[in-house]
């Protein structure tokens, strides 16, 4: 099996990066200047004795995808949205993070029932960072990323409503975290 790293929107090779990930660490493709990013995993398929096939499968998950969007918008000039945009990616993780948490804990019954308690899946908000907490045994505002991740929160809040205008330099750091928080989720 291989990996190959290629430019997410125009399918470029790109060079130099590590297959980790790492949205952070991302420079924009040489061609188009996205950030965007797919992996290419070959597998070859035998039958336990001969060869009958190989696979390529393109394989980049939807939060990484949508912090990908949220960094062609800040080259884009889209602050305000590339906040929000950042946000729906931890938001996306958290859920499939308490998802994991109920099933490793055997309580699949629960899960359901107590997410009808909560009014989305915002681990700034105290409701869901304790119910998280006590599913991971962990405390995630001990986390070195935990008060930009409350900061770029409360930017996302004051964007959706209150309509506030966001600077470069604010959206950068607000993805920065989402980004932080959304690896740290994995």
């Amino acid at each position: 099996m291989s990996d190959s790293i290629f430019c997410g929107k125009c399918g470029k090779p790109v060079t130099g990066e590590s297959p980790s990930g790492d949205t952070a660490q991302r420079q924009p493709c040489p061609q188009c200047g996205s950030l965007a990013r797919s992996h290419d995993v070959h597998i070859q398929v035998s039958d336990g004795f001969n060869l009958v096939g190989s696979l390529t499968a393109n394989i980049i998950t939807y939060p990484e995808a949508l912090l990908t969007t949220a960094k062609d918008l800040i080259v884009n000039g889209q602050f305000s949205i590339a906040v929000v945009v950042a946000h729906i990616a931890c938001e996306i993780s958290t859920e499939r993070a308490l998802s994991q948490a109920f099933a490793a804990k055997g309580i699949e019954y629960l899960e359901e029932p107590v997410e009808e308690l909560l009014s989305g899946y915002n681990l700034a908000n105290d409701r869901v960072r304790n119910i998280f907490n006590a599913l991971k045994g962990d405390i995630i505002q001990k986390q070195s990323f935990w008060q930009a991740f409350k900061q770029s929160a409360t930017l996302r809040n004051n964007v959706i409503h209150q309509g506030k205008i966001v600077t470069k330099a604010e959206a950068e750091a607000s993805v920065k975290a989402a980004s932080e928080l959304v690896t740290y989720l994995k």
